[in-house]
């Protein structure tokens, strides 16, 4: 595998406090789901094994009134952990909603906004995020959303909700999850009009019998777009090693070159960092 001269970026790894993780592993033995239990510290390690040299944290509420504990949690983890790019977060239903947009653009140590409407059941065209996409587009603040029907479904996931939004806000630099699954074509057409929007890879061409991972899709859309498709693992909450998600990259109908930018310039440059 030809690595990047920067090191492998990995834009979707899950970061929570260990008694979140515990409750996230717990419910996910009640779904079959054979997660990988490892804290901070040990997705660092494994990350860094593989040939990580950065990666985005990504955690999200799944209720109301835990959004300011887990923001100031990635904040220490940034503090702590150089290899680790971490992300905040929020809930429209917190009264501290708008204080938590501010404190995360204000954070050296927070760079961007995770969504996960599927869990958090919340319609991201809710009015009251409008403050903050509008505070994000302004300073091309990021957000990495799972806004796709891959693996399940809910009323609040689908292109037809993203769709809304970037017709609102045409220059929010966004990363849709899993390729954008199972709408693959509607998300990567979108792309063709919006320049910040990017997709990740994560748990999409991986060898799993939980669902139907492959990518089914535009190749010559998919090549338009090569320098926008970045490396995500999910990391832990997988149930197959760390290799398989980078052996996935190559299962896509992309050249080695482009490849090579998929492992880590193109994530590099959603999250506007320096190649340096």
């Amino acid at each position: 595998m030809d690595r990047p001269a920067h090191g492998i970026v990995d834009l979707h790894v899950h970061l929570f406090p260990p008694k979140m993780y515990e409750a996230v592993w717990d419910f996910f033995e009640t779904r079959n789901w054979a997660v990988h239990h490892e804290y901070v510290e040990d997705v660092a390690r494994t990350l860094t094994a593989h040939g990580v040299t950065l990666a985005a944290g990504l955690c999200y509420p799944h209720k109301t009134g835990v959004a300011r504990s887990l923001n100031e949690f990635m904040e220490s983890v940034g503090e702590k952990y150089p290899l680790f790019r971490p992300f905040a977060t929020v809930h429209p239903d917190d009264a501290d909603f708008r204080e938590q947009v501010d404190y995360a653009l204000a954070s050296p140590h927070l760079h961007g906004f995770k969504f996960q409407p599927l869990v958090q059941m919340f319609d991201v065209n809710d009015a009251r995020l409008d403050y903050l996409y509008e505070r994000c587009q302004a300073s091309s603040f990021p957000l990495i959303m799972h806004v796709g029907t891959a693996p399940v479904a809910n009323e609040f996931v689908g292109v037809k909700h993203f769709r809304k939004l970037i017709k609102r806000y045409p220059d929010l630099r966004v990363c849709v999850a899993h390729m954008g699954g199972y709408e693959f074509n509607e998300f990567l057409y979108l792309m063709d009009e919006h320049p910040n929007v990017y997709l990740d890879t994560t748990m999409i061409n991986v060898r799993t019998d939980l669902f139907d991972a492959t990518w089914y899709g535009d190749e010559a859309a998919l090549l338009r777009h090569a320098d926008r498709i970045c490396f995500g693992s999910d990391w832990p909450h997988v149930p197959y090693p760390y290799q398989e998600a980078l052996d996935s990259l190559p299962r896509f109908p992309l050249p080695p070159k482009a490849l090579v930018g998929v492992r880590g310039k193109n994530a590099l440059c959603f999250l506007k960092e320096n190649e340096d």
